[in-house]
C-alpha cells in the first residue's frame, strides 16, 4: 500500500470519528500544530523517522509534547498511528484531514506569491476576487518572491494564474529568440 492511500485512510478514520463527536474546530487546531510541529521541528523529524526509538518512547514523547495542547481523541488517535507503526505518515494524515475539513466547509485554499507584500486592502480585494470566482470561502496563504520583479502568481486548487513581469519578460525572450 502506497504512502497516499495510508495517509488517506487514517485521516478519513479521523475525520468521521471528529465528525460524529462535534469538535471540529479543536481538531482543526490540533492537525494544523501537528503538521506545523513535524515541518518545522527537526527533532520530532528525527523522533518519527528513527527506527531506534522504541514504539513505547514515542508515545510517551508525543505525549508529553502534545498532552496540554491537544484534544484527547487526537492523542488517542496519534497512540494507535505510532501502535501500528505509521508515524512516517503523520505528516500526510494531518495534511489529508485539513484537506477533507476544508472541502467540507466549502474553503478554497489559495496561495499567492508577489514581488512585494500585500497591504491589507488588496488583500481583501484578492480575497474577494478568488471567493466570487470559486463560490468559496478563501483561506489564502502568501509568499514573497523579488525575482517576480511585479506583478503575482495566484494558485487555486490546481488552477493557476502567472501575471508576474518575469514570465511576460521570459514570453517575450522566447518569442525574439524564436525557441519554444
Amino acid at each position: 500500500m502506497n504512502e497516499s492511500k495510508i495517509s488517506v485512510r487514517y485521516a478519513r478514520a479521523l475525520y468521521d470519528l471528529v465528525k460524529e463527536d462535534n469538535a471540529m474546530d479543536a481538531h482543526r487546531q490540533d492537525m494544523e500544530l501537528l503538521s506545523l510541529c513535524i515541518r518545522d521541528i527537526p527533532e520530532l523529524q528525527y523522533i518519527i523517522h528513527s527506527p531506534v526509538i522504541r514504539v513505547s518512547e514515542k508515545t510517551k514523547i508525543f505525549a508529553e509534547i502534545f498532552k496540554t495542547n491537544f484534544n484527547p481523541l487526537t492523542l488517542t488517535f496519534i497512540n494507535l498511528v505510532l501502535e501500528h507503526r505509521r508515524e512516517e505518515y503523520l505528516a500526510g494524515i494531518s495534511r489529508y484531514f485539513l484537506d477533507l475539513l476544508k472541502t467540507d466547509l466549502g474553503i478554497r485554499s489559495a496561495e499567492l506569491v508577489t514581488a512585494k507584500p500585500l497591504d491589507d486592502k488588496l488583500r481583501q480585494s484578492v480575497i474577494q476576487f478568488i471567493a466570487r470566482k470559486f463560490k468559496a470561502k478563501v483561506e489564502l496563504s502568501e509568499e514573497v518572491d523579488e525575482s517576480l520583479i511585479g506583478g503575482f502568481v495566484l494558485r487555486v486548487g490546481d488552477q493557476q494564474m502567472d501575471a508576474s513581469i518575469s514570465s511576460k519578460l521570459k514570453r517575450i525572450k522566447r518569442e525574439l529568440t524564436g525557441s519554444h
